[in-house]
């Protein structure tokens, strides 16, 4: 093998390697005071959902829809992560606030992100912290 083919050969190595990481859990992520804060937002209501609100409870008003561009189509999810500023601020308990394509929209009020990792809306009317 030429030099050159064993540079690229140990770059692709590490390239996957790296890959590796990222996929892993995010189970693992804790944050500094050793807290696992986000959420996953499970779709089983047959509507796509267009928004997603998410700030800790003593903040007031809703702040950037977290979705952004992205959707979360009936039957799929999306983890989302609280805002670093969110997380280093300390807080477990979190508002949320889904908006639907048909404009329904559903709020939970102090979901604990430190205990759940499921926002399960099985209709637009109704999603449950698991």
């Amino acid at each position: 093998m030429t030099f050159k083919g064993i540079v690229f050969a140990a770059m692709a190595a590490i390239a996957v390697a790296g890959s590796v990481g990222a996929s892993a859990p995010a189970m693992a992520q804790t944050d500094r005071d050793g807290q696992q804060r986000w959420i996953n937002i499970v779709n089983r209501s047959g509507v796509e959902i267009r928004e997603f609100y998410m700030t800790d409870v003593d903040t007031r008003g809703w702040g950037d829809d977290r979705l952004g561009q992205e959707t979360i189509d009936d039957g799929d999810s999306m983890r989302i992560v609280p805002t670093r500023r969110q997380r280093d601020r300390g807080y477990c308990q979190y508002d949320m606030l889904v908006v639907f394509s048909n404009n329904a929209r559903v709020e939970r009020r102090g979901v604990n992100l430190c205990a759940t990792t499921n926002l399960v809306c099985n209709s637009t009317r109704q999603c449950r912290a698991q």
